[in-house]
């Protein structure tokens, strides 16, 4: 069973690496150090209340589709910590 827990463990942090099929963008910082990512919001909202908040409708917006997401208070190499 354990191995079962690593495999799938694994396969989800790939997700964070694979942008097919996301459907949320979130942009971090500010110019000239702006990063986005391609996530998947399912996995967010799932793995943490204040994502499950910030995918609704009160704090996000939507176009064509996709969740967009912007927090120019954060640095991107803070908000990897965050997501992982």
């Amino acid at each position: 069973m354990a191995e079962f827990y690593s495999s799938l463990s694994k396969d989800l942090t790939m997700l964070l690496t694979d942008t097919s099929d996301y459907n949320m963008i979130i942009t971090v910082g500010e110019e000239p150090d702006v990063k986005k990512y391609h996530v998947h919001s399912n996995i967010l909202r799932v793995r943490s209340k204040y994502f499950s908040k910030a995918v609704s409708a009160d704090w996000a917006r939507k176009e064509n589709g996709i969740i967009l997401f912007s927090k120019p208070n954060i640095e991107s190499d803070v908000f990897d910590i965050i997501l992982r």
